[in-house]
């Protein structure tokens, strides 16, 4: 056996030729048989090691790395002109369990619609759920990669949304919006507006120009009008919330149709965001 391994295991050069080293060969079907049969990485090579198998000279101690890349390796079914050692179909069955355990398990709807609308409080990114362990879920941020220090399962984070939904059903008056600007037209649109008046006072009317002078006014005017839209959504949230029952749990109705983004924070506390734009937390 070579102190560095330049072919996978399995693998050796016989007289010239790329030939299946047959005890080698044994422990790969065998590595692939374990994961199958739902033996971790990591479970798999401290089987390996405890064993004293040798993954090159002088070299027992496998990692659950050195199994992943095993697992991964498509020439142990005959690519690239190496010996076959694992039927096509087993390695395929095999990639698509990894394919399986790196997603985890498929999200619930709750869970899903949550998903959603989660953005990272500190950069707005998108956040994540990895499943993958079977310990534990984590949340985290999807351009950061950050945990938040106090871990959010699941179950918190449902209890979470749906305890600052029942805030907002007990006290609906929270999602009102400070009330907008009146307009403040400024000197230049006064200016054009006499300006209006004197040209129509003319015994010759110049209707282009006036017609010039109203669009701009009006254009003006229109700058500083405020944005009804959030007004309006505003009376449809107090619509729905007003006079609802208290939640027992999340409804995703509720949710889907009153709430815009669920905001964590880097502590790991949730604030939602409703359709009218306000932020709106636990405090």
């Amino acid at each position: 056996m070579n102190k560095n391994r330049y072919l996978p295991f399995g693998y050796h050069i016989q007289n010239g030729t790329l030939c299946i080293h047959e005890a080698e060969a044994t422990v790969v079907r065998q590595v692939f048989e374990d994961y199958q049969a739902g033996k971790s990485y990591r479970r798999i090579a401290e089987s390996l090691t405890a064993k004293g198998i040798p993954y090159m000279e002088n070299r027992t101690d496998w990692n659950k790395h050195r199994v992943k890349r095993m697992l991964e390796n498509s020439r142990y079914c005959g690519s690239d002109d190496f010996p076959q050692i694992i039927p096509a179909d087993t390695f395929g069955a095999v990639a698509a369990l990894i394919g399986q355990k790196s997603q985890g398990e498929p999200l619930s709807k709750e869970l899903d619609s949550i998903r959603s609308k989660a953005i990272c409080g500190v950069c707005g990114a998108k956040y994540t759920r990895d499943g993958r362990s079977k310990k534990y879920e984590a949340w985290c941020c999807s351009a950061e990669g950050r945990i938040t220090p106090k871990r959010i399962t699941d179950q918190a984070l449902l209890e979470s949304v749906t305890a600052i939904l029942n805030i907002i059903i007990s006290e609906p008056s929270l999602l009102e919006l400070p009330l907008p600007h009146r307009e403040n037209y400024s000197l230049d649109v006064a200016r054009t507006e006499n300006q209006i008046n004197r040209e129509l006072e003319k015994s010759e009317v110049d209707s282009d120009y006036i017609k010039l002078l109203i669009f701009g006014c009006a254009t003006a005017k229109y700058e500083v009008c405020p944005d009804r839209e959030p007004e309006y959504l505003t009376r449809r949230l107090l619509e729905i919330f007003e006079g609802h029952p208290p939640l027992a749990a999340f409804s995703i109705r509720l949710f889907e149709d009153t709430v815009k983004q669920v905001v964590i924070d880097a502590d790991g506390s949730l604030r939602l965001q409703m359709n009218n734009g306000k932020l709106i937390g636990k405090e």
